[in-house]
């Protein structure tokens, strides 16, 4: 039987944290001012990929392997949301790791640290 989702007053508790981390991203372990450094990184992002903007996000758009990745700033949480999806499973977890691996590397260049998942 379904549930509903448990009701949530402050997004910045640690426990809510460790929650999101099972859902796809890069996490940032810097919290403070996790804002501006989400925009640099979506900013970077656009420099190194084929994108079409959406408000607030990036979608790529890729041929090898052919798909579609969406990259966006979580708004309560500091960390960077990559969804994809290539048509099969197979494609779409390749999409998802390059697109994460994508994230990493402008995190690194910009010098934001990244916080390891405990999922």
């Amino acid at each position: 039987m379904p549930q509903a989702r448990r009701e949530k007053k402050d997004h910045l508790i640690y426990a809510d944290v460790v929650d999101s981390k099972s859902k796809a991203g890069v996490w940032m372990g810097e919290r403070a001012s996790f804002q501006e450094k989400q925009g640099r990184i979506i900013e970077a992002l656009k420099e190194q990929t084929d994108w079409v903007e959406l408000k607030d996000a990036i979608m790529v758009i890729g041929t090898d392997p052919a798909g579609i990745t969406v990259i966006v700033p979580n708004p309560t949480l500091p960390g960077v949301i990559v969804l994809a999806d290539g048509g099969t499973p197979a494609t779409s977890a390749k999409l998802q790791a390059a697109a994460e691996e994508k994230v990493r590397a402008v995190m690194g260049e910009l010098g934001i640290a990244e916080e390891e998942s405990t999922a």
